[in-house]
């Protein structure tokens, strides 16, 4: 299997910022496929946006987005509800429902199977889910998929993760860097979108994981912006 080294997964809860962070993107060169079923927060421009109505589905836009040379790359928006899509489609309503859930962790790893597979850009966003662990009285994040995925952790198919937050500006004016750009707008309501790079001590139990070197020390907090990110992978990567 080639090794495609861009593809990103972005985690957040509601309103974190996730579908917002795609706006920079040379969008008339991407495809959103959309399993959400909601408009994005911007009027977008991307050169298909595709509403995934049929789980399974996802494997043909998949390979027409690696057969097209004009497409950069893909966003699945996102993966928490493609596969609750395909447990509401292809377990509730099987016969076998043991057998199902066998199926349901196939269709998981031929999904990442595929993407890993490809020579695009791709953009996987999901939600996250944070919980108490009761042994180790520490918060847990994890990304709420079932079986066996959700046991082992979606992210550990990832190299790299982002977290997406809303974070007051006078806790981010002690970050500042190149791919941190506080507006005078962001400054006045106090509040910034933002990408967490990297687990601290503030989110021991965070998903945030990322190659050696690809962040700066001073780059805990960057623009959610989905653009930067791919920019900064191309020159890490060469």
């Amino acid at each position: 299997m080639a090794d495609n080294k861009n593809i990103v997964l972005i985690t957040g809860r509601p309103n974190s910022g996730k579908t917002s962070s795609l706006r920079n993107l040379n969008q008339e060169k991407w495809v959103n496929l959309n399993a959400d079923m909601k408009e994005t927060p911007f009027r977008d421009r991307f050169a298909a946006s595709v509403h995934i109505t049929d789980a399974k589905d996802i494997f043909p836009y998949i390979q027409e987005i690696e057969e097209n040379p004009d497409i950069e790359g893909g966003i699945l928006d996102t993966l928490t509800h493609l596969m609750t899509m395909y447990e509401r489609q292809y377990v509730l309503t099987a016969s076998n429902t043991q057998r199902a859930w066998g199926d349901y962790g196939n269709f998981y790893r031929e999904l990442i199977h595929t993407i890993k597979a490809g020579t695009k850009n791709y953009a996987i966003l999901c939600h996250e889910d944070t919980q108490l662990n009761e042994q180790s009285r520490q918060m847990e994040t994890r990304v709420p998929v079932k079986g066996q995925i959700g046991k082992i952790g979606v992210e550990a198919d990832f190299t790299i993760v982002l977290t997406a937050k809303q974070m007051p500006i006078r806790v981010l004016e002690k970050y500042e860097n190149d791919l941190l750009n506080i507006t005078d707008e962001e400054r006045e309501d106090g509040l910034k979108y933002v990408f967490v790079t990297r687990v601290t001590k503030e989110y021991a139990g965070g998903l945030m994981r990322a190659p050696m070197g690809l962040w700066k020390r001073n780059e805990l907090y960057i623009d959610n912006d989905l653009n930067l990110v791919f920019q900064r992978l191309k020159e890490y990567y060469g």
